[in-house]
């Protein structure tokens, strides 16, 4: 049998508690489809949520068993996913299914987001697997990297030097500086390339029709993409902040992951039970079409979030985390700098109903702002990049 033609491009992301490493790679994804479509283009994660992310659009993928994380202290560790397996054990078993899915597919390049060695080291076996096929690895970085020590370990150079041929940045150095992209210089020991911001939303807008509104007239969107250790004291006062906000505005709705806790989802349900003017459900294909919608947004402040609020350009409450990193606080401050009132950011641990209600009724009336000076072309500028080295 005549030997079936290689993979062109490969592209994974690690899934970690929220929704950036794989959006950005997604939006790439999407921006390959769109720019190259005789590529064959595959995208790898355990995201659960990767099918609501890319819709309608042709980018085919595959689902690995989820890592699962929990937040302490504002550190992040690793727990048992939801097929119970520890996260070393998904580690070793995903290092397994990577290396045969590299074997299989014989890709002519791979891009990884985030870390070389993946989040637990499941990329080292596929990494020694592609050099019989002669395997291009590139890997991307999102905008303000972070305190991550997978990031910055010392098996992450070793194996960027041995393996990887490229080294991308989805920032903007006019809105962050460049004081991130000489890190990543000094810390691999390459120049990386700016690439700007990647915009999953802009690249998904080509494929999928949401010109129609949604049934109810929404005054606003409300994302939670994961719940932390302040998140239900925040939920309380921002059912306690719809309450005081008048039905005439519209309804809003509110699209939460509550994860794999049943009882989460019932308190959540039980939290919002007198609160007329909203509807709870979670992420999927209904959250798009209203926030094009919508009169305002509020999101929390990781990178997806933010890249919806930059494209939508509607005013924005965005809640932050206080993690121990403070990348989302690094990020943030950039953001409103340029993005000037139009977006408000406040912290989930010490905000309250009042100050969220005020800060909702004033989004309500501002309207839209004019496009931002922000390069937000990553998707594209990556997908061009990344063609001309498979040429």
């Amino acid at each position: 049998m005549e030997q079936i033609p290689r993979l062109d491009i490969l592209i994974y992301a690690h899934d970690g508690r929220g929704l950036g490493h794989v959006s950005r790679s997604i939006g790439i994804g999407l921006a390959l489809r769109r720019l190259f479509p005789e590529l064959k283009v595959l995208f790898i994660s355990g995201c659960r949520l990767s099918q609501e992310l890319i819709g309608a659009a042709p980018l085919d993928w595959l689902k690995l068993p989820s890592y699962a994380t929990r937040v302490t202290d504002g550190k992040s560790r690793g727990v048992a996913g939801r097929s119970l397996y520890s996260d070393a054990e998904l580690g070793a078993l995903r290092a397994k299914e990577l290396q045969h899915l590299v074997r299989l597919y014989r890709p002519r390049l791979v891009l990884v987001d985030h870390t070389p060695q993946g989040k637990h080291k499941e990329l080292v076996p596929a990494l020694a697997e592609s050099r019989a096929f002669g395997t291009r690895w590139v890997l991307g970085v999102r905008g303000v990297v972070g305190e991550v020590p997978q990031a910055q370990s010392d098996l992450g150079v070793k194996l960027f030097a041995s393996h990887y041929h490229a080294l991308l940045w989805y920032g903007d150095s006019a809105v962050l500086g460049s004081s991130h992209l000489e890190l990543l210089r000094r810390h691999y020991g390459i120049a990386p390339v700016e690439c700007g911001y990647v915009v999953r939303l802009a690249e998904l807008a080509e494929w999928n029709n949401h010109s129609v509104a949604p049934a109810e007239n929404p005054a606003g969107t409300i994302a939670i993409p994961w719940l932390g250790e302040e998140s239900l004291r925040f939920l309380r006062c921002l059912a306690a902040a719809l309450q005081k906000i008048p039905e005439s505005h519209g309804a809003w709705r509110i699209f939460v992951d509550s994860g794999a806790d049943a009882d989460g989802q019932r308190t959540i349900n039980e939290l919002f039970r007198g609160v007329r003017n909203c509807r709870i459900e979670p992420p999927g294909g209904n959250y798009v079409p209203s926030l094009l919608h919508s009169k305002t947004a509020l999101v929390y402040g990781g990178y997806n979030s933010i890249m919806d609020i930059l494209q939508v350009r509607l005013p924005a409450l965005v809640v932050y985390r206080e993690m121990a990193d403070e990348e989302q606080l690094i990020h943030l401050q950039r953001i409103v700098e340029v993005t000037g009132d139009q977006v408000t950011m406040v912290p989930e641990a010490r905000v309250t109903a009042d100050e969220l209600m005020r800060v909702m009724l004033n989004n309500l009336h501002k309207g839209k702002a004019a496009p931002y000076a922000i390069d937000t072309d990553g998707a594209a500028c990556t997908a061009k990049y990344l063609y001309r080295l498979l040429s």
